[in-house]
C-alpha cells in the first residue's frame, strides 16, 4: 500500500507529533532527551528551520515548528529521527529505527491556533500525569516562555515568530 504525499506551504508552521516504535518509553530516560534535544537543534541551525515549541513526552514527541525556504517538513524529520536513531544505536550497539515511520502533521493557520497547540503541547504532561504543573516537566518549551530559564542557555533553543 503506498502513502498518500504530504502537500507543504511555504512559510507555514506546523504542529507535528511522531511516536516511538511500538510506543516504548524511551524518553524516561533523560540522556536520551539531551541527545534528541540536541539533534533537533543542531538541524535548526543546518536546515533553517525555526522551533516554536515542544515537548518530549516518554514515548512521542510534540514539535511546532516552521520550515525554512530550502528544506520541507519531510526532510527535517526524516534527518532529526534517523540521526537520532543512529546515535543512539551506536550508544548500545543495537540497529533499526527507534520511531514509526510516518508522523501526524497540521498546518497552523493563524495566532490562535498556535496558542490553542501551545497549550496543549505545554499542558500534556499534565494530562499524563506525569507532573502536577507543566513549569515541573523538564523537556518541554514551557519553562522558555515563561521566562523560568534563558532560551540560549537550553539545549532547544525556541524562536517568537516576529508579526
Amino acid at each position: 500500500m503506498s502513502t498518500m504525499k504530504r502537500y507543504f506551504e511555504d512559510g507555514a508552521v506546523y504542529f507535528v507529533t511522531t511516536v516511538t516504535r511500538e510506543r516504548k518509553m524511551i524518553f524516561q530516560d533523560p540522556k536520551l532527551c539531551r541527545i534528541l534535544l540536541i539533534t533537533i537543534e543542531y538541524y535548526k541551525n543546518i536546515f533553517d528551520y525555526l522551533v516554536l515549541g515542544y515537548c518530549l513526552m516518554p514515548d512521542h514527541l510534540h514539535l511546532i515548528l516552521k520550515p525554512g525556504p530550502k528544506f520541507n517538513l519531510s526532510m527535517i524529520m526524516k534527518m532529526v529521527k534517523g540521526s537520532f536513531s543512529r546515535k543512539v544505536n551506536r550508544l548500545a550497539n543495537c540497529t533499526g529505527s527507534l520511531w514509526q515511520s510516518r508522523y501526524y502533521e497540521e498546518q497552523i493557520r493563524n495566532e490562535k491556533q498556535l496558542t490553542v497547540q501551545l497549550e496543549y503541547v505545554h499542558q500534556n504532561p499534565v494530562a499524563e500525569e506525569l507532573v502536577s504543573a507543566a513549569g515541573e516537566y523538564p523537556h518541554s518549551s514551557f519553562s522558555q516562555y515563561e521566562n523560568r530559564i534563558d532560551s540560549k542557555k537550553a539545549l532547544l533553543e525556541i524562536d517568537l515568530l516576529e508579526s
